[in-house]
């Protein structure tokens, strides 16, 4: 019997790079607002910060199938995200910090087709699986490393010593990387990850956008010729993801200004959201991944029933509960909402894999990345406006309208024409 292989050393660079990485999206809205500025400008800034993506992963996915290298390509995604970091610790105004966010982006999002490709050429085939798994389980211990010490600083000292914490675990992926990181002796390309599930899912896991191309106008007349009730699955699987997106980003970009507006110290709003990054990972154990990856669209539908819940619960809250009482309750409401994440995540993924067409994966690709960004962009952006001028409550009973959208077009459709698969 021949020992399994064991897990490849690069694995390790990924506790720093996501801890780096949870820092700043977790800190960004509390320095903003600790600068004075507003929910407006928290949601430019977010809204910046998931728009880049969409653009850096084309280019750096390229770079990737041409050059066969990665690692200078993770040197050159930690070198900007340098920049970034000095630009914030430096410029101390918001527009600087908008401006490193939009940076920071742009580097920790250049390395996700890199980190993608680096398991498919380090593992043989029968051990993606596993090392699908490796991946979470290392990316979960970064963020749970990133928030942490990041929380203990912020009880003591103002929010921007968290800015230390950053550059501390990015030297250390500068570190890793060196040490970690091989170019593989065989180079393969993105288009792997389409043709085997469990490469597809640690992509699309490590966001929720991924391109083969750069997408082109007459790739969208794709959606304009799918005519049979079969084809048309593909066009209500990115409505339902869109309107999923779309609706998470709306909750959660205002959720921190809606707790520091009640008065709760930041590192009480840092611990939070690292709950509610433990819950999320409770969909990720067995039983539950493998229900979510059959994309039983049932199932789907009641977790976003349950995100519909959560988030009308915290509308509610919002409009009747004050100060201190506004954060012991947000732990229920994280544990409806982030129980119910990952398999949605994961069921709407599993769903856009198995109806992929056999031609024009990289145009069908493309469409979906261009619909799901936008919707994560327009989320963060209009979360800040509605939150300054219609209220938080507001702010979340509109989430949990867009999650519902979400339910009622796979629920209808499906219900629809259920004899036809």
């Amino acid at each position: 019997m021949q020992p399994s292989p064991k897990r490849p050393a690069w694995f390790n660079f990924l506790i720093p790079y996501y801890a780096a990485q949870e820092i700043v999206v977790n800190i960004v809205p509390l320095y903003i607002l600790y600068l004075g500025g507003n929910v407006i400008e928290v949601g430019y800034a977010l809204a910046l910060y998931n728009i880049v993506p969409i653009f850096t992963s084309i280019l750096s996915g390229r770079l990737s199938d041409v050059t066969g290298m990665r690692r200078n390509l993770i040197t050159i995604s930690l070198g900007i995200t340098l920049i970034a970091f000095l630009i914030m610790y430096f410029v101390k105004t918001i527009a600087g910090v908008i401006i490193a966010t939009t940076l920071f982006s742009f580097g920790f999002s250049f390395a996700i087709p890199v980190i993608g490709l680096l398991l498919t050429e380090t593992l043989p085939k029968n051990m993606w699986g596993q090392g699908n798994s490796w991946s979470f389980m290392f990316m979960l211990t970064g963020y749970i490393a990133g928030m942490i010490p990041t929380i203990i600083v912020s009880i003591k000292f103002p929010i921007f010593y968290g800015l230390y914490i950053i550059i501390m675990y990015l030297m250390l992926a500068f570190l890793f990387n060196y040490l970690y990181v091989k170019d593989p002796p065989i180079a393969f390309e993105r288009r792997s990850e389409v043709r085997n599930f469990n490469l597809f899912l640690h992509r699309i896991l490590k966001w929720p956008a991924m391109t083969l191309r750069a997408p082109r106008l007459s790739d969208f007349k794709i959606l304009k010729s799918m005519k049979s009730s079969v084809a048309l699955q593909l066009p209500v699987i990115i409505a339902a993801s869109s309107m999923f997106f779309l609706a998470t980003n709306l909750f959660f970009t205002s959720y921190s200004p809606y707790l520091v507006y009640n008065k709760i110290p930041y590192w009480m709003v840092l611990t939070v959201s690292t709950y509610i990054l433990i819950v999320n990972s409770i969909g990720m154990l067995p039983k539950i991944r493998q229900r979510a990856q059959k994309a039983d669209v049932a199932f789907i539908v009641d977790m976003l029933l349950i995100r519909v819940i959560g988030a009308i619960s915290a509308s509610v809250v919002a409009s009747y509960v004050y100060g201190m009482g506004s954060f012991y309750i947000t732990f229920l409401i994280f544990t409806i909402l982030g129980l119910a994440y990952t398999p949605i995540y994961v069921g709407l993924s599993s769903l856009l894999y198995y109806n992929l067409p056999t031609i024009n994966q990289g145009a069908t690709l493309g469409v979906y990345s261009s619909f799901v960004n936008l919707s994560l962009f327009l989320g963060s952006l209009f979360s800040g406006y509605i939150s300054y001028y219609g209220g938080y409550s507001f702010t979340f009973f509109v989430a949990g309208l867009f999650f519902m959208f979400s339910a009622i077009i796979l629920e209808w459709f499906y219900k629809v024409h259920e004899r036809e698969f």
